[in-house]
């Protein structure tokens, strides 16, 4: 379960994050078994170099594209285990016990200098933007516990809503349409992207 929220563009941006997405499709769909976490890690390295590289290639085989990226990050079971991926400012958190608790690290100029004043949607990696990209590759299955609920979201969720309102909408209803919502209502100058996960038994 990921979000590739798209920039250059509507269209650019948009072609993109299906671009990232068809691929991640055909990397886990082509995965080999019984590999370590290191060998896994260095498949989503190379992952990430060849997707990135795909992308750049497209914008300069069609200049309307030039210069498109797109955030990647979510979460993906493997050999029953559950890992994390993340790729610019789109964000993964985990909901437990009426606390939501950041997971992603953005790859912000604001996150990276501390300097607030600096646009939140000014991002150092993602995959086709830039010379080249990396992923945070985390493995979170020793973290979940029956219960807990992940959202995946774009900036125009989490840029919208503080940590504390998106916490205050969990806590009333969980529903990904609550949360677009309010986004809309504080704002919503940007796309709406939400998906929630429950972990059940």
């Amino acid at each position: 379960a990921f979000v590739a929220d798209g920039m250059g563009g509507h269209e650019g941006g948009e072609f993109a994050s299906e671009l990232a997405t068809q691929a991640f499709d055909r990397f886990i769909t082509d995965l080999p078994s019984d590999l370590s976490h290191e060998a896994l890690s260095g498949e989503i390295k190379n992952w990430v170099n060849e997707t990135h590289a795909l992308i750049t290639n497209k914008g300069v085989e069609l200049p309307q594209y030039e210069g498109m990226g797109t955030t990647f990050v979510g979460m993906f079971s493997y050999e029953e285990r559950i890992y994390m991926v993340n790729i610019g400012d789109s964000r993964l958190y985990r909901y437990r016990g009426g606390i939501l608790k950041q997971l992603s690290s953005d790859h912000s100029m604001r996150e990276l200098t501390g300097d607030m004043t600096t646009p939140s949607n000014v991002i150092y990696n993602s995959l086709g933007a830039g010379t080249s990209a990396f992923a945070d590759f985390t493995e979170l299955t020793g973290q979940l516990l029956d219960e807990d609920l992940f959202l995946i979201c774009s900036d125009g969720l989490s840029d919208m809503l503080t940590d504390d309102q998106i916490e205050e909408v969990l806590h009333q209803e969980p529903t990904a349409i609550n949360l677009i919502e309010a986004a809309k209502a504080a704002g919503g100058r940007d796309n709406v992207s939400v998906v929630l996960l429950r972990v059940t038994e």
